[in-house]
């Protein structure tokens, strides 16, 4: 069955490193890479209320380049950038080892992958490859898939402190008990981070719970 892990992984040099670091309360979430013959292509999802400070902060980092917004939706945005960094988010010889990307979001000057891995080999394997390159490699969640036929959950602390606080000050009840800036308030952030933060957990609910719903016992 083989492990699911959740790696904050952290370099200067990954691709748009600079601008998380310039903003960290939007997220961004890395969606597939394309490879031509002189130049390697990526597409980024960016959450977002606006979008022009990130824009200038993408024209400015140094690991993309000719960052192009080639769709908008609603709080969405989807980038096209020219990767100018050798330094890998996952390594491509990960998938070697039999490792699986599920999803690879911006957190706190890096990335955070979620991976399926078939044996703690392969986990050993992605941790010597990143480390080999200089990137910090922190495991954050494990989860074996041997022990447990229950839904796999990942929330940071940050994550699991705003839902706990929004759900019992009756933010999701209707009508609300408190609003969004009644939750900034007690947490004395900004009203763009609790957006930000509710916006990653309830991601990572939905997310967990439909690769659960995806499992061959639940296919049969």
């Amino acid at each position: 069955m083989g492990f699911i892990a959740e790696v904050h992984l952290v370099h200067d040099d990954l691709a748009l490193a600079p601008t998380i670091a310039r903003y960290p309360d939007v997220t961004i979430r890395y969606e597939y890479e394309a490879t031509t013959a002189d130049q390697t292509l990526q597409f980024f999802s960016v959450f977002s209320d606006e979008y022009g400070p990130l824009e200038r902060a993408m024209d400015e980092d140094p690991t993309v380049s000719n960052p192009v917004r080639v769709a908008t939706f609603e709080n969405r945005s989807i980038y096209r950038v020219t990767v100018e960094t050798d330094v890998e988010i996952v390594p491509d010889r990960c998938a070697e080892s039999g490792l699986f990307v599920f999803t690879m979001t911006s957190a706190e000057r890096g990335w955070i992958a979620r991976v399926h891995l078939p044996d703690r080999d392969a986990l050993t394997a992605f941790r010597t490859w990143s480390r080999d390159r200089g990137v910090s490699f922190r495991v954050t969640q494990l989860y074996d898939l041997s022990v447990s036929d229950n839904g796999t959950y990942f929330l940071t602390e940050q994550q699991h402190e705003i839902l706990l606080m929004a759900y019992y000050a009756g933010y999701y009840d209707i009508p609300r008990g408190i609003t969004q800036d009644g939750l900034a308030e007690r947490l004395e952030i900004s009203d763009s981070a609790v957006s930000q933060r509710l916006r990653r957990a309830v991601s990572e609910l939905i997310a967990a719970t439909l690769e659960n719903d995806r499992t061959p016992s639940n296919l049969a």
